[in-house]
């Protein structure tokens, strides 16, 4: 009887511990999610503007777009809106003449910061 009653403490125990451990597990997965979710925009974003200044196409100074969690743009209309882009082209001193510093930072709930990423990017002539 002592032994049955040892045995459904120690199991007691471990199922709230397991229990308490759910909630810290939910959060990193949905934090996980929204990272890779955020990567594969953010690389998207960066290589269609990289296309676009390659082609000699100019681009806005700073723009502002917004994702849904699926990465489909929403334009100007943000319900339903998960994820904000933003892409700033500039022409610092302090790279080449002619080429074009793209900056893509991409935000979303709860991660203020979000990812960023840049890349040198140079028109090419019969792109």
């Amino acid at each position: 009887m002592v032994e049955c009653l040892i045995a459904l403490i120690l199991t007691t125990v471990t199922v709230v511990c397991l229990v308490s451990m759910q909630s810290l597990a939910w959060r990193g997965a949905g934090k996980s999610d929204y990272q890779g979710r955020a990567v594969g925009i953010l690389q998207r974003e960066l290589e269609h503007h990289e296309y676009d200044i390659m082609k000699g196409t100019a681009l806005a100074s700073n723009t502002i777009t917004y994702a849904d969690k699926n990465g489909n743009d929403l334009g100007a209309n943000a319900t339903g809106a998960v994820f904000t882009i933003r892409v700033a082209p500039s022409t610092p001193g302090s790279i080449p003449a002619g080429t074009t510093l793209l900056n893509v930072r991409i935000n979303w709930p709860g991660n203020p910061n979000g990812l960023s990423s840049s890349v040198i990017v140079s028109p090419q002539t019969g792109f």
